[in-house]
């Protein structure tokens, strides 16, 4: 649990110290997508298509992060490319450690966190969900605009809005990893 607590608090601290907004996205966007073996149309189209400006982003590995693993199946209790769950996902990708074995549930990521009201989401935040009843049971990570990033039941991994009817009724919080 300690390892996740260290990486949660570098990923934020990083995702608050960071901007890709102010200049040379263009050249910092090209060298990512070279890094990761990204297609850079392929990746610019997807996230036009989902509704992300990349231009926004503080944080571009989130972002390859997503695409990477943009429609896995979602399985219960998975970690890996043939089936993954909510919770694995976001901390797969908050720390970037596909083949870790270390794992949190929804309900422990949001112990971990410090309450974000809805308005003042950043990138990187985590929102929690009811989606079973009593208590917080789905998670996912704020993007921008409303947007957020989540394995779910019915899509896998995809990218919702808060303001889904499905979603919003479900909102139960939101929060940032706290700081030590």
């Amino acid at each position: 649990m300690k390892k996740l607590i260290l990486s949660l608090l570098l990923v934020t601290a990083f995702l608050t110290n960071n901007s890709y907004a102010n200049g040379g996205f263009c050249s910092i966007l090209e060298k990512v997508c070279q890094q990761k073996n990204i297609n850079l149309d392929e990746f610019s189209n997807f996230f036009q298509d989902v509704g992300v400006n990349l231009t926004k982003a503080t944080d571009l590995s989130i972002y390859t992060n997503i695409y990477k693993w943009f429609s896995t199946p979602y399985r219960y209790g998975g970690s890996g490319t043939k089936g993954i769950d909510c919770s694995n996902y976001v901390f797969k990708l908050m720390t970037e450690a596909s083949c870790s074995d270390s794992y949190a549930t929804s309900q422990q990521l949001a112990n971990l966190t410090e309450y974000v009201d809805k308005e003042e989401l950043k990138e990187g935040d985590l929102v929690f969900f009811n989606v079973h009843g009593g208590r917080i049971s789905h998670v996912g990570v704020y993007l921008q605009d409303g947007k957020f990033t989540h394995s779910c039941s019915s899509k896998g991994v995809t990218v919702s809005s808060l303001d889904d009817p499905y979603w919003s009724q479900r909102y139960c919080r939101a929060g940032r990893i706290i700081k030590q």
